[in-house]
C-alpha cells in the first residue's frame, strides 16, 4: 500500500492500527512550544492546549490511492469571549473501506479528548481514512451555566476526489455548523498488473454453479470465483481486464481454455480461482465479472465501490 507523508503542520496523531503500540490516546501528541514540562506522550493528561493545532485521526498508510482520497477537515472555532474546554468524541460508522477497526477497546471511539480552545482560536481535526464518522462536541456556555452538545455525521463520499471541510463555530449565542467541498482532478484507474491463480479442479456436483465475489483491498481488486468447465482438466485464463472510463467500470473476464491432460475423468468439471488486479490511480466505481466458454460469455456478478 502506498504511503503518504503526513500533512504539513500536523502536530498530533491518533493511531490504533497494526504496527502501532499503545492506546489511541497515548498516540495523540501535541507539540506545544510554550509548555516544556508537560510530556506529549502522557496519556493521563486529558486536557491539552491546542491553539492553532492540527490533530490527525487515522493512519495515512491505510489510505488507498491518497491522491484520490484527500482527508476531511473538521475545524473547531471558538468565537466567544472566553476560553472553553471542548469535549470531542469521534467514532467510525462501520468498516467502510477498511477491514481493520482502530477503535479504543473500552470506549469504542477513535478519539475521545478534552481540548482547550482559547477565545478566538481554532483546532482542526484531520479525518484521514475514507470512512464514515460521527463527531460529537460538547461545550459549556461562556458563563458556565449550561452545556450544549453538537453531533455531526461525516459520510465517506466526500473523501472521493473531493476536498471537504466542516467548521463548527462556538459563539456566545450558540453554535453554527458549515460544510464546504471542492472537487479535485480525479485520477483515472489503470491496471498495473493482473494475475490468476487456479485452485482445486474436480467433477462438478449438481449444486455447483458459476459464482464470484469481489473485494477491494490494498489498491487491488480481488475476485474469488468458481467456474464450470467441460472437464476437470480444462485450464483457465484471465482473458480481459478492461476499464471503461465513460462508465467507470472495470470488466474482468475469466475464460475456460483447452484441456491440459490427454486423459481425464469424463465429467463436467468445476474450478476455483482467485484473480488479483493491481491498480493505479484509484478504485473504479464498478466492477463486473464475466465467465467465458467457447459457447458463451455471461456476467456472473457486479460490485460497486
Amino acid at each position: 500500500m502506498r504511503r503518504r507523508d503526513l500533512l504539513a503542520g500536523t502536530t498530533g496523531a491518533v493511531c490504533g492500527l497494526a504496527g502501532c503500540t499503545g492506546s489511541t490516546f497515548e498516540r495523540l501528541q501535541t507539540d506545544r512550544s510554550s509548555t516544556d514540562d508537560d510530556p506529549a506522550g502522557d496519556s493521563s493528561d486529558t486536557t491539552q492546549s491546542n491553539s492553532g493545532d492540527t490533530i490527525e485521526v487515522g493512519d495515512p498508510d491505510e489510505v488507498p490511492f491518497p491522491d484520490a482520497h484527500p482527508p476531511h477537515e473538521f475545524e473547531l472555532r471558538n468565537e466567544g469571549k472566553t476560553d472553553r474546554t471542548v469535549s470531542v468524541t469521534i467514532t467510525a460508522d462501520g468498516d467502510d473501506d477498511n477491514g481493520d477497526d482502530d477503535r479504543d477497546g473500552e470506549t469504542g471511539a477513535l478519539l475521545e479528548r478534552d481540548l482547550e480552545l482559547a477565545a478566538g482560536d481554532g483546532l482542526t481535526l484531520v479525518l484521514v481514512e475514507p470512512r464514515s464518522y460521527t463527531v460529537t462536541v460538547t461545550t459549556s456556555s461562556d458563563d458556565g451555566t449550561s452545556e450544549s452538545t453538537v453531533t455531526d455525521g461525516v459520510d465517506r463520499d466526500p473523501f472521493d476526489c473531493t476536498r471537504s471541510r466542516t467548521t463548527l463555530t462556538l459563539r456566545d449565542t450558540g453554535t453554527q455548523t458549515e460544510s464546504t467541498s471542492t472537487s479535485i482532478s480525479c485520477p483515472v484507474p489503470a491496471v498495473a498488473d493482473a494475475s490468476l491463480e487456479v485452485g482445486e479442479r474436480e467433477c462438478a456436483a449438481e449444486t455447483d454453479d458459476d459464482s464470484a465475489t469481489v473485494e477491494f483491498a490494498d489498491e487491488t481488486v480481488i475476485v474469488d470465483g468458481e467456474i464450470t468447465t467441460p472437464t476437470p482438466c480444462h485450464g483457465l485464463s484471465l482473458a480481459e481486464t478492461d476499464y471503461d472510463e465513460r462508465r467507470d467500470i472495470l470488466s474482468i473476464t475469466v475464460a475456460v481454455g483447452d484441456q491440459e491432460s490427454d486423459t481425464c475423468t469424463d465429467c463436467l468439471g468445476t474450478a476455483d480461482y482467485e484473480a488479483q488486479i493491481g491498480l493505479e490511480g484509484r478504485y473504479p466505481g464498478h466492477v463486473e465479472i464475466y465467465h467465458e466458454t467457447r459457447d458463451e460469455t455471461q456476467r456472473i456478478t457486479a460490485a460497486e465501490h
